[in-house]
């Protein structure tokens, strides 16, 4: 920055002390350097730190959802739920196994709906449509619905990282 101090030396005419006038005058330029670095600073501090998050191990690893196995059996054989803010489903099979599913659509990321008398999913986006595994049956998508790992330990349905 562009300071420039001031001294000036007054002299008391009572006492004889000396007293010193200190005063900081900085430019605009100098003001809009320190501003452009303040910010750099804050804008490289916060890469950096996604940077770590991506590559730390386990860093954006969620906990596995705990779901009570009853809540699936006891309804019409799925159960909706939230996991990390990403809407999504966990059905029963015909052989009795479970599997979960995103319910966000692999195009848009638009919200899909299970259609359960015809056993299919259903996304009003662009009219896409997938079956019970999540794979495409019509429309724009190019890829299936995610999967997420099912483990069932004393009786609790976990899903996710298991």
């Amino acid at each position: 920055m562009n300071l420039r101090i001031k001294e000036d030396l007054m002299t008391s005419t009572s006492s004889g002390a000396s007293s010193k006038e200190v005063s900081f005058i900085t430019s605009r330029r100098g003001l809009l350097k320190g501003l452009g670095g303040f910010f750099a600073a804050v804008g490289l501090g916060s890469l950096f730190y996604g940077l770590y998050r991506f590559l730390a191990p386990g860093g954006g690893a969620l906990p596995p959802l705990e779901i009570p196995l009853n809540k699936i059996i006891n309804a019409e054989g799925f159960y909706t739920f939230q996991h990390g803010g990403l809407p999504g489903i966990v059905m029963q099979e015909e052989d009795g196994s479970l599997q979960a599913l995103s319910l966000v659509c692999t195009h848009l990321a638009c919200t899909v709906a299970w259609k359960p008398e015809k056993k299919e999913f259903y996304c009003p986006c662009h009219d896409a449509i997938f079956d019970a595994q999540g794979r495409v049956l019509s429309g724009p998508p190019s890829s299936p619905l995610e999967r997420w790992n099912v483990q069932v330990k004393n009786e609790k349905v976990l899903i996710g990282i298991v």
